[in-house]
């Protein structure tokens, strides 16, 4: 397919809100995405937090083996929404138990139904020094070699995507949750970069409302698509962007003559040789 039509949930979080409901909500937003015909979906980073706003039994430095109680049936229902509608759904991040470890993974649910895993590689200062999450390392294929994945801070590594986009993905999904304007500009900036640097599009989608308490105060962001900067796309290098669903149409066909013949080719002009001391 050399056109795909994408969508990016802002997820709006709602204080009080149990497990059923839920995913309730899942199922409906999906089935929004899919009624405007999206067929690669993007959830937020950690958009299970809202479960804690529902339920008891946790602490704030708890909260990543608390929410691994959910693993199995966020993961059972992302992968049956996918197959329901024929849609690559990324499915944000979450926390799974791998043996001892609680870790922070990134899931993608492919049209049939399997699941493939990223984790999340650089946590935050806060991921290290509160929930104290193992670091993991490495990068996931999926089906489709255009989709890559980088879980919010991963995104603002440039070595991470240069290393997707050269094993020939040409849409990075970054699901994101950050609490301030400045968290947020940090990883929209990133989104732009990355995109101008690889010639790719980027899914952008970010966590939305509060729960008012630790570890979910605020949130900042929108879900938004992005371009490359050249022709022929627009000059903000916006496709779409929105408070709940963003949607767009990917034309890899446009993406592949801007990479050709447009007025800056960052995507052949890159030359680690050339950057050597003098």
């Amino acid at each position: 397919m050399s056109v795909v039509r994408a969508g990016a949930w802002r997820w709006p979080v709602q204080a009080g809100v149990r497990e059923d409901a839920f995913f309730e909500r899942l199922e409906l937003f999906t089935r929004l995405a899919a009624d405007e015909g999206v067929e690669w979906l993007v959830y937020p980073e950690l958009f299970v937090l809202e479960l804690l706003g529902g339920t008891r039994g946790w602490t704030e430095a708890t909260v990543p083996h608390f929410l691994s109680r959910f693993a199995p049936r966020l993961e059972s229902a992302l992968s049956g929404l996918a197959k329901r509608y024929s849609m690559t759904i990324v499915g944000g991040s979450h926390y799974r138990l791998e043996g001892d470890d609680v870790v922070h993974m990134g899931v993608v649910a492919e049209a049939d139904g399997s699941l493939v895993f990223q984790p999340k590689n650089n946590g935050t200062v806060y991921e290290r020094d509160v929930w104290k999450l193992p670091a993991r390392h490495g990068l996931a294929r999926f089906r489709d070699p255009r989709l890559g994945l980088t879980v919010c801070y991963d995104s603002e590594f440039p070595e991470a995507v240069r290393k997707l986009a050269e094993a020939g993905v040409e849409c990075l999904c970054i699901p994101a949750y950050t609490e301030t304007v400045q968290g947020f500009q940090r990883v929209r900036w990133c989104c732009l970069s990355r995109a101008v640097e690889n010639q790719i599009f980027v899914i952008h989608a970010s966590l939305g409302g509060s729960l008012e308490m630790e570890p979910l105060v605020d949130t900042q962001g929108t879900a938004a698509i992005i371009a490359p900067s050249v022709r022929p796309f627009p000059d903000e290098a916006v496709l779409s962007e929105s408070m709940d669903l963003a949607v767009a149409d990917l034309d890899f066909d446009a993406l592949h003559e801007a990479r050709e013949t447009g007025s800056v080719r960052n995507w052949h002009d890159r030359n680690n040789s050339a950057w050597r001391w003098l």
